[in-house]
């Protein structure tokens, strides 16, 4: 097949965009971001909102070593598609999901699938397909960030499409939120006026200069009652001489809405409106039901190994610290955070076997692991990027240190595979899928890794 040349730049010349080809496809796999996954001329390409069974002819731009496709049109469906529920998904091309085309079985097969052949692929390990825990499909999402960007005198509110990333378009509804932030939302969309000035330089950049995050308030972590409030908090600008009076005026419009904050630009956040509440802009799992489930999975996966004490790295508040001491077990929390350490700390005043530590956990981790008795277990807890090198340089041979158990959730299957690719002596001895984002490509993992000859 004949390949379209691009022109070869000088100086600061932009090369001419790569001309599209178009060829047929039959989709055979779901890739990590969503995307279906064809082969044209031996040449791998990755088709979003297509379906494994669906043959389309798509538009694509070969990249060398692999393509990237748009469909056409559909020449054959698969029997796993579905009308998606969400408006936005096919009329915006919403990149806040990605399978909403896809039945509600062949998500959670295409979810365990990614997870075990990113582990299989990268990290070499062979493991069969793993179990998911599963929960409710739609309204499931907790907190929802939006884009906000001017228009004349006013802003429009929404989500970036998968087909051009630096736009946003208007939010009408959410099939995946809770319904009372959708409902915020909407008394909110007439109130974006005298937002936060911008600067030059943010103003300047293709990414949006300014969010909103929208958060189901609960202020007491462990409450079971439904949800009555919503956090806001408006991320970015550098001046907002309006920020009381548009606080004030929110307050008294939407009575559903508790606490407001400011998150200036390149300083600390502030809070506009609401009683105090120091955890409110903590990191919080958008998926509380199934976020419950995780913890207690891995509890008990812990308690199976039976350790003495436990290195509970990137802690956050300590949620999991204070079930393990409850439990008896001495723990040393580690988390960069100093805002999580110090509600950690308040939360684990009484048991004196509990350590927190404010540190980075690669910076952390060699003295935790020297400090630890001859049966300790390690979990890991990391954000979407994984861990940093230094710390499974560390856990490599922490065998011989007295850890007998590593415990790795994972928010992301290819960092996960990659920093299990690492510890070398440390195999696979359980694998389970949490199903907190349906509707999307996300899922979470929680890894228990043992001693190789263990």
């Amino acid at each position: 097949m004949r390949r379209p040349r691009t022109r070869q730049t000088r100086g600061n010349d932009r090369p001419t965009p790569k001309a599209e080809e178009v060829a047929n496809v039959r989709i055979e796999g779901i890739a990590a971001g969503g995307a279906g996954v064809g082969r044209i001329a031996g040449l791998t390409c990755f088709v979003p909102r297509t379906a494994i069974g669906d043959v389309a002819q798509v538009a694509y731009v070969n990249h060398g070593r692999y393509a990237r496709g748009r469909v056409l049109q559909l020449l054959e469906h698969s029997s796993d598609r579905v009308e998606p529920r969400c408006a936005h998904y096919v009329k915006d091309a919403c990149g806040g999901c990605q399978l909403q085309h896809l039945s509600g079985d062949a998500q959670r097969d295409a979810r365990r699938l990614i997870v075990r052949d990113a582990l299989q692929r990268v990290a070499r390990r062979e493991v069969p397909l793993p179990e998911l825990v599963s929960g409710p499909e739609w309204g499931y999402r907790e907190r929802l960030t939006l884009t906000l960007r001017q228009k004349g005198a006013a802003w429009i509110g929404g989500l970036v499409p998968i087909t051009h990333t630096s736009g946003v378009f208007a939010l009408e509804q959410c099939a995946i939120a809770h319904p009372l932030l959708v409902d915020v939302w909407h008394g909110l969309r007439s109130m974006l006026r005298g937002m936060p000035a911008i600067a030059a330089a943010s103003a300047a950049l293709a990414s949006a200069p300014l969010r909103l995050s929208l958060r189901i308030e609960r202020r007491d972590e462990d409450a079971e009652d439904a949800a009555t409030r919503v956090s806001l908090v408006v991320i970015g600008g550098v001046r907002w001489p309006e920020r009381e009076s548009w606080a004030a005026h929110v307050g008294e419009a939407l009575p559903s809405v508790g606490d407001i904050w400011w998150e200036p630009e390149g300083s600390v956040a502030v809070q506009l409106a609401g009683a105090p509440a120091r955890d409110a802009l903590a990191f919080a799992q958008v998926n509380r039901s199934i976020a419950s489930q995780l913890r207690d999975h891995v509890l008990a996966t812990v308690r199976g190994v039976g350790p003495s004490r436990v290195i509970d790295a990137y802690s956050g508040r300590g949620d999991l610290s204070v079930r393990l001491a409850e439990s008896g077990i001495a723990v040393t929390a580690i988390e960069s955070d100093a805002s999580a350490t110090a509600r950690a700390a308040e939360r684990l005043r009484a048991f004196p076997s509990v350590r927190v530590v404010t540190a980075l956990v690669e910076e952390a981790i060699d003295d935790a692991l020297a400090s630890s008795e001859s049966s300790a277990v390690v979990v890991l807890n990391p954000p979407r990027r994984g861990v940093d090198i230094r710390v499974t340089a560390a856990l490599a041979d922490a065998y011989d240190q007295g850890v007998r158990g590593i415990v790795y959730v994972s928010c992301d299957p290819a960092t996960l595979a990659r920093d299990v690719a690492r510890l070398g002596r440390w195999r696979i001895a359980e694998l389970r899928c949490f199903d907190m984002f349906p509707q999307t490509a996300h899922v979470e993992t929680v890894c228990l890794l043992v001693p190789e000859d263990a």
